[in-house]
């Protein structure tokens, strides 16, 4: 192999061109961008998902408050699937406002829920969160027999 042949490979493979390395630069930052975006979203995840959490809470503990009131008050209590009853709870102690709602299991076009039209045997029973503009309500809803 004539040395000169040689030397010219080492030379041109020795490094990279301007071009090569603007090339790498910019695929760089391409990706950089949605990984900063990432990485932006990761850090403030465990706060939306503490206040996420502490209201999932507030909703299911008035549930269960609720549900272990006897089934002769919830029935006396309810009312129309639109209007909250008088379980629901202002804003306290952390917690937000909760709405219940407490309706017979009933026919659909008096407001009601359910196939039998005057049921006083099974109860609609929900929560949510009260406020009109939270992103997550965290609607929970049962049936109660007596």
């Amino acid at each position: 192999m004539p040395p000169s042949l040689s030397l010219r490979s080492r030379r041109h493979g020795a490094g990279m061109t301007l071009f090569e390395a603007v090339l790498a630069l910019l695929l760089l930052a391409v990706c950089l961008v949605p990984a900063a975006n990432a990485l932006r979203g990761a850090i403030a995840a465990p706060l939306d998902n503490e206040a996420a959490a502490r209201q999932l809470d507030c909703v299911s503990s008035r549930m269960e408050t609720v549900l272990a009131e006897p089934y002769t008050r919830l029935l006396a209590s309810a009312g129309e699937l639109t209007k909250p009853s008088d379980y629901s709870t202002p804003a306290a102690d952390g917690c937000p406002a909760v709405s219940v709602f407490i309706t017979r299991y009933g026919n659909d076009k008096t407001g009601q829920l359910g196939a039998n039209g005057n049921g006083e045997h099974l109860l609609y029973v929900g929560a949510e969160l009260a406020a009109a503009g939270a992103a997550n309500r965290f609607p929970l809803v049962t049936l109660v027999t007596r």
